[in-house]
């Protein structure tokens, strides 16, 4: 009887890369895979670790699967990804019911530690894998996938923990970027998203420049992908070169993600971040006259150490006059080992949960007048599950809605998977939407 495995994934998009590498490794090695934890010999967990509650999602993640040892079915539980990186040694104490502890650097070799039932943890203060050795991926199967360009980060932001946990930025040589972008292709692919801590670096340290130019103008000819998304572009890196790329490669959607993070020139600062509310917003300004149809999205911090009430004033304003399409709050986390976590003027709990959930409110506000501009409009929208088979309702997303944060767009009709479809907007509820299908036109 075949070893049966199941991998669990928590954090990020970048995590959920990881954790197609790790099942088609599996695969490889002749472990059948299960999406049921309960009929699995062993359980993955790949933890994220990058904020609190990222922390308490996994460790909660853990513990159940842990409770399953008792079952029947004896299993072994495997825990990788950030939390196991970072937390070795307290995992390691804490749930002593954990069979292995496998760092970053060593995620490919689970399947082997499986067949040969030699399960040794181990402890890496960097990860040092190679983009070269990376084992196929196994997709979800579902009509889009992200494109990891890089990992780590050279950034050291005061408040964040990811150079700590994926070390120093270092970038996929390009020619392994368009094999991968090829591959998805063949594999029916529509849309690709690129990733990394910080996208538009891409090339930097490999290259001695920055070839994020080089690469979006590489990724052309292609038969099934009909869209490209750029995700986690750092304000510094976005320039007039980057936006004519845009612009001339029509597979590109109109679409950018740029982590402000504040407003406040001051808490920017002690963020380790430059900028201030002002340039964003000309920033801002200039992308919408450079590409009119643009869609933004942000993240924020609010509750940073030293937020005070006229900073939190200057973050209103500017989320009242940026009108983003999409934005995320997050409350401050104070993570050990970041320089943000020995500043003074820490900002009480009470006061943060407060901030978050002003600036949510406005947001949402903002995010509802948006949507309502979209109503009666026509756009494309990638179809990418049958929802309810009674109704042939399917779920899918217009090309300004990023997969896994901005909602979906719901059409009925004689659909499937993988169909780009045109969809004229009826209504909307949150972030959702729902559409009528113009017949006759699909890509």
């Amino acid at each position: 009887m075949s070893k049966k495995a199941t991998v669990v994934t928590l954090g990020c998009a970048k995590n959920s890369v990881d954790s197609e590498h790790i099942k088609g490794s599996l695969v490889k090695n002749g472990i059948a895979l299960t999406e049921a934890p309960e009929d699995a010999d062993y359980v993955i967990i790949n933890t994220c670790g990058f904020i609190e509650a990222a922390k308490r999602e996994s460790i909660n993640a853990i513990l159940e699967v842990v409770e399953l040892k008792n079952c029947a079915q004896p299993k072994k539980v495997i825990i990788t990804g950030c939390l196991a990186q970072r937390y070795h040694d307290e995992l390691a104490e804490e749930i002593p019911e954990i069979d292995v502890l496998v760092s970053l650097a060593r995620e490919w070799d689970i399947a082997e530690m499986i067949n040969t039932g030699e399960f040794k943890s181990d402890r890496a203060t960097q990860p040092s894998r190679n983009f070269l050795d990376y084992p196929e991926r196994l997709l979800s199967g579902l009509p889009y996938a992200y494109l990891q360009i890089a990992d780590g980060c050279d950034n050291r932001c005061s408040y964040c923990a990811i150079p700590l946990i994926r070390g120093r930025y270092k970038s996929k040589p390009l020619e392994r970027i368009i094999m991968e972008a090829r591959q998805l292709d063949n594999s029916q692919v529509r849309e690709i998203n690129l990733i990394a801590q910080d996208t538009g670096r891409y090339g930097y340290d490999l290259y001695g420049r920055k070839r994020m130019i080089d690469l979006l103008d590489s990724l052309t000819g292609l038969n099934n992908i009909k869209w490209i998304r750029l995700l986690y572009l750092q304000p510094y890196t976005i320039d007039d070169e980057l936006i004519n790329a845009i612009k001339r490669n029509n597979l590109i959607v109109p679409y950018l993600d740029i982590p402000f993070q504040h407003a406040s020139h001051r808490v920017l600062r002690a963020m380790n971040r430059n900028g201030a509310g002002s340039d964003y917003l000309a920033q801002i300004a200039w992308l919408r006259r450079s590409i009119p149809e643009i869609t933004l999205r942000t993240t924020i911090i609010v509750g940073f150490p030293g937020e005070t009430d006229n900073d939190f004033g200057e973050l209103i304003e500017f989320v009242k006059n940026a009108q983003l399409d999409y934005l995320g709050v997050f409350e401050y986390s104070a993570e050990e080992g970041t320089a943000a976590v020995n500043l003074g003027n820490q900002v009480p709990k009470d006061t943060i949960k407060e901030r978050y959930h002003q600036l949510t409110a406005l947001q949402d506000l903002i995010s509802q007048s948006r949507s309502e501009n979209r109503i009666g409009r026509t756009f494309d929208v990638l179809i990418e599950r049958e929802v309810d088979s009674e109704r042939a309702l399917f779920e899918g997303r217009a090309w300004w809605q990023a997969p896994e944060v901005d909602g979906f767009t719901y059409v009925t009709g004689e659909l499937k998977p993988g169909e780009i479809v045109k969809v004229t907007l009826d209504k909307f509820d949150g972030c959702d939407f729902y559409g009528r299908l113009v017949s006759g036109l699909s890509k």
